[in-house]
């Protein structure tokens, strides 16, 4: 994926540091283009009806939480690259959802706006998973 991107030599390997470092915090190695195809992938079952538990519902968002966390730690150019790629999926993710009466989970200050979105389309075990909290 970094080669669609049209990174810059210095821009690779700025990548290749984050990658370093969030694999390092999250124990998991990835490239940015499989980090941004389980973001992709989520987003469309998102829109055809998530049917898992609210735990693996937050367990996939944590797919978006690692792409921000490269996309934070690069330099303007590099973030802009790496929120573009993330643009149509983050817009795709919106109109998929809406606003939850409370972020999905404990944050110290406040929560990223996908934490903070239910599917408009709920059914299986996600919708009776959802069901209490409104």
């Amino acid at each position: 994926m970094s080669a669609r991107l049209d990174l810059t030599p210095e821009e690779r390997e700025q990548l290749a540091r984050l990658l370093a470092e969030l694999a390092t915090r999250t124990g998991r190695e990835d490239s940015l283009g499989a980090m941004l195809g389980r973001w992709r992938d989520f987003v469309t079952a998102v829109e055809r009806g998530y049917d898992d538990s609210i735990y693996e519902y937050t367990n996939d968002l944590s797919a978006r939480d690692h792409l921000e966390a490269v996309a934070a730690g690069a330099d303007p150019a590099l973030r802009a690259k790496v929120q573009g790629a993330i643009a149509e999926d983050d817009r795709r993710f919106e109109a998929a959802t809406q606003e939850a009466d409370q972020p999905l989970g404990k944050f110290t200050g406040e929560a990223p706006t996908w934490w903070r979105r239910v599917p408009r389309r709920r059914v299986g075990e996600l919708a009776e998973d959802l069901d209490p909290l409104g």
